[in-house]
């Protein structure tokens, strides 16, 4: 009669526990009776993974006891001889292995390089995420090496069974590959390593030690090898073993798992395009690349187009990638299972996080924790396990099919309501985070006020750190908030943005950010919000996409809004995108007494900032009419009034002492005062590095070289012409104004374009 297993006098207890017969266990789980039977008995002790979920979904348990039902049963069963168990029986060499090429080099070096004399040979461990190739990357390696022809020993060390190997298990089963099961087990390390090296000391051998579940499990086995060639491979780091060198694994090369899948897949023929979209689908995990390719080869009848259909349905796709004994899903768990309750939890809502990275303080909204640290600790436990990249600089990476696992496990623990609840409270964690950040460049809101929902920030530069890194993540949450009608929301983070948009013009979206602001303002029927909004609207289209007929439009639009409003402060700024946008349309008369007017609304509402630049509008109208010496007059004027201010050097003020040096430089070219020019040009540089914008940087280094061309001193100039176009970018940016810009600089460089036959432009400065 056989003996109950663990596994199944739980399985019991828990049945009878609940009052369920054989028969009710069996109509809510799904598995038969007769299953259900045998594993109580013990006559079955060794369930597929399916039906044990399918029991604990049955059974009702919850996230602690499902993880604790899982575990059980993976327990090895009793009477099994672990090290026999385990056998010899290595994994075959996969004949159409590809892609992993610098990551064998680099482990093949490790392990047969050239060594000091006396310098011990290292151990390669190899580590990556569940699914990633880590054994069929070992045995490759292996069979690659200078020493293939020596005999390999093989061990798993069932590194996620509930009962890993004991590290005497673990080289009992090493020496009975190597002296036959006749010889009588050792009793002890010590008697094994004696054995051990016996046994070698006659022929070498590579050790591939498969799956360790930890440092402890291993660290004795390398002492004893210390003279082979030994790879271990595992989801953990083993951060704790020592003398050892370490590989990681990650997804392939896109063009590696294309040679993949036409390996696979010879119905495919050349079809890169749709093999390329498969592979991205596969998150470029080899596991889930040889699943599809199994899929697709063993179905003559179809072709790669019937599993891409079936593929991009995204709640489908990890129970399609299963082929035969193969299931990227069933990988994954048995990292998942690993994890404790509250680790597990934080796993299950980090997978609602978009975006390619995330930081802890985001994981942490996402759990509605304020235990950074702990956060954090919990995060490098999911790297350890493979279940998350780490990426540097504090962020980690949930690749699409963990995140796809992550959010089945999240939607089998928790219903729609709260999921919903949960993803817009991340979103409202992300907003009130961004306007927190944007608040440190408006003047007229606090900056260290904490946020009812979001985080704050110690400084400018680190708001501006935050706003420019987690851009991936505010975008959509902004994006959808507008969607979703959060009106007030978009308006007030819009606002909050609006300066600081003005030294991050390459981001290349303001444009559609406050269209829809302008959207939200319109739907809220006010007036006030609406002209400012649209005015924020006629900077973008002026500076990011060049429409400036349009932003006249919008402008006016603007103006009319802030009439109704009986806003001066707004009126003032509908006329000077008015102006702006005229003067640069070649309108002069029309951009004149649209500066006027906004000298008049600005003086009238007492708004300083908004003073400044329309006065500097007309500077750039008087230079554009040939009144040079009345511009460089006002110009210097308006700098000494402004460098006296107690805020010289506060954001705004330096924003406007910019765009002032821009148009000095232009009036001292126009009349020949070169060095004046060239003086003014490095302050204005300098200005521009200090906002940590090289869009500006960029701009001001265009008038300075005019002014060194004219000057003279064409090397100077066509050495900072190189790093304006260096700043500049290869041309990826979305923003007119850069696209413009690099043109003309790459002109100067050539030197088909001379400082008296440049476009003047004047003031281009984006000055919201």
């Amino acid at each position: 009669m056989t003996e109950p297993s663990p596994f199944g006098q739980l399985l019991r207890s828990l049945r009878v526990g609940q009052n369920s017969t054989l028969e009710s266990l069996a109509a809510a789980s799904g598995v038969s009776v007769r299953t259900i039977g045998d594993l109580e008995r013990g006559a079955s002790t060794s369930p597929q993974r399916r039906t044990v979920e399918a029991l604990a979904q049955g059974l009702g348990l919850d996230v602690a006891a499902r993880h604790a039902f899982l575990r059980a049963a993976r327990a090895r069963p009793r009477g099994v001889d672990a090290a026999e168990a385990t056998g010899g029986v290595s994994p075959h060499r996969v004949f159409d292995f590809s892609g992993r090429e610098r990551e064998i080099r680099e482990a093949l070096d490790i392990l047969e390089g050239e060594r000091e004399p006396g310098e011990s040979r290292p151990a390669l461990v190899i580590g990556g995420a569940p699914g990633i190739g880590k054994t069929t990357g070992a045995v490759e390696i292996l069979a690659r090496g200078r020493s293939a022809q020596d005999p390999t020993v093989f061990v798993g060390l069932d590194g996620f069974n509930a009962s890993p190997l004991t590290p005497l298990q673990i080289i009992t089963a090493m020496l009975r590959q190597l002296q036959g099961t006749q010889q009588k087990a050792p009793a002890d390390l010590d008697v094994a390593a004696r054995q051990w090296r016996a046994a070698v000391d006659a022929r070498p051998v590579r050790v591939l030690l498969d799956n360790a579940a930890n440092e402890s499990q291993v660290r004795p086995i390398l002492s004893i090898c210390s003279g082979e060639i030994v790879v271990v491979t595992s989801r953990r780091s083993l951060a704790g073993l020592e003398g050892v060198r370490r590989l990681r694994f990650g997804p392939l090369q896109r063009d590696e798992s294309v040679s993949l899948l036409r390996r696979l897949i010879p119905q495919a023929g050349s079809d890169d395009e749709a093999l390329d979209e498969v592979a991205g689908l596969c998150d470029d995990v080899p596991l889930a690349l040889r699943v599809v390719g199994s899929r697709i080869a063993s179905r003559p009848e179809w072709n790669v187009e019937d599993l891409l259909r079936r593929l991009r349905t995204t709640e489908d796709r990890l129970r399609l990638l299963v082929a035969g004994d193969l299931a990227v899903e069933a990988a994954i768990s048995l990292s998942y299972e690993e994890l404790d309750p509250r680790t597990a939890a934080l796993f299950r809502w980090v997978a609602l996080i978009g975006g390619k990275t995330f930081d802890a303080q985001l994981a942490a909204a996402a759990v509605r924790s304020t235990e950074v640290a702990e956060v954090e600790f919990r995060l490098d436990d999911l790297t350890d396990l493979g279940l998350l990249e780490a990426r540097g600089g504090d962020r980690y990476r949930l690749h699409d099919l963990m995140r796809l696992f992550g959010l089945n496990r999240l939607r089998d623990v928790v219903g729609a309501d709260e999921l919903e609840r949960r993803r817009a409270h991340i979103r409202a964690w992300i907003l009130g985070s961004l306007e927190r950040a944007g608040a440190w460049f408006e003047p007229e809101r606090e900056q260290h006020t904490a946020s009812r929902v979001g985080r704050g920030f110690v400084s400018a530069e680190a708001a501006a750190l935050w706003i420019r890194t987690e851009a991936e993540h505010w975008w959509p949450a902004y994006a959808e908030a507008a969607e979703l009608g959060e009106n007030e929301t978009v308006v007030d983070v819009a606002d909050a943005l609006h300066w600081y948009s003005d030294v991050w013009l390459s981001w290349g979206n303001w444009h559609r950010f406050f269209s829809l602001a302008v959207t939200a303002a319109q739907s809220l029927r006010n007036p006030l919000m609406e002209a400012t909004h649209l005015g924020y609207l006629a900077w973008a289209e002026i500076v990011e996409v060049g429409d400036r007929e349009r932003a006249v439009l919008t402008a006016r639009s603007a103006l009319r809004a802030a009439l109704s409003a009986g806003d001066a402060t707004q009126e003032g700024w509908a006329n000077y995108y008015v102006g702006w946008a005229s003067w640069l349309l070649g309108r002069v008369v029309e951009a004149a007494d649209a500066a006027e007017g906004a000298i008049r609304a600005f003086s009238l509402a007492g708004e300083k900032v908004g003073l400044e630049n329309a006065r500097l509008l007309t500077t750039m109208i008087m230079n554009t009419r040939g009144e040079h010496l009345a511009a460089i007059e006002e110009l210097e004027s308006t700098l000494a009034r402004i460098q006296a201010e107690p805020e010289a050097d506060g954001f705004l003020t330096l924003i406007t002492r910019y765009a002032a040096y821009l148009d000095l430089v232009d009036a001292y070219i126009a009349v020949g005062r070169y060095d004046d020019g060239i003086r003014a040009g490095a302050i204005g540089i300098q200005i521009a590095r200090s906002l940590n914008d090289d869009m500006r940087v960029a701009l001001m280094m265009r008038r300075h070289i005019r002014a060194l061309i004219e000057a003279g001193e064409s090397e100077a100039a066509m050495a900072e012409a190189e790093e304006a176009l260096r700043l500049l970018g290869p041309g990826s940016s979305e923003a007119f104004i850069f696209a413009r810009f690099r043109r003309e600089i790459a002109g100067m460089t050539a030197g088909r374009t001379t400082a008296r036959d440049a476009p003047h432009s004047g003031s281009e400065s984006p000055s919201s």
